[in-house]
């Protein structure tokens, strides 16, 4: 299944760099935006709970914000911070409804998918 998910992923990714370099930046900006955002909320999740991982996310957090920082125009800057907040919201959400959540398959499902996000997000670098 995680083949399937990075091979959609490269094709979407292909199709937008088909359609135009226009497109395509937008497309890498919004997916880079959202990774992080979608990274910041796992990061102050972990310090949260007291993860060990929060170092690492940490890390991570900092590669994804000098990837933005290298592909976002200036003149988009407000657009894609409003974005990657709007993600990092959602995230949280869903780790919060993942660690305090009452009903036990919700949380589950929430779990699944934060790491599912995570991990997409993740496998964009090429040393993952």
């Amino acid at each position: 299944m995680s083949r399937i998910r990075t091979h959609m992923r490269y094709a979407l990714i292909g199709l937008a760099m088909s359609a135009g370099p226009a497109v395509a930046q937008d497309t890498q900006l919004h997916i880079f935006a959202g990774c992080t955002g979608r990274i910041s909320a796992q990061m102050e999740h972990a310090w949260l709970m007291n993860d060990a991982r929060a170092e690492e996310l940490a890390d991570l957090r900092l590669t994804f914000v000098g990837i933005l920082e290298a592909i976002m125009p200036a003149d988009q800057a407000r657009d894609t911070l409003n974005h990657r907040i709007e993600v990092k919201r959602a995230h949280s959400a869903m780790l919060t409804t993942a660690s305090f959540g009452t009903d036990p398959r919700r949380a589950k499902i929430a779990q699944r998918t934060a790491r599912i996000k995570l991990d997409a997000c993740r496998d964009l670098l090429l040393d993952s």
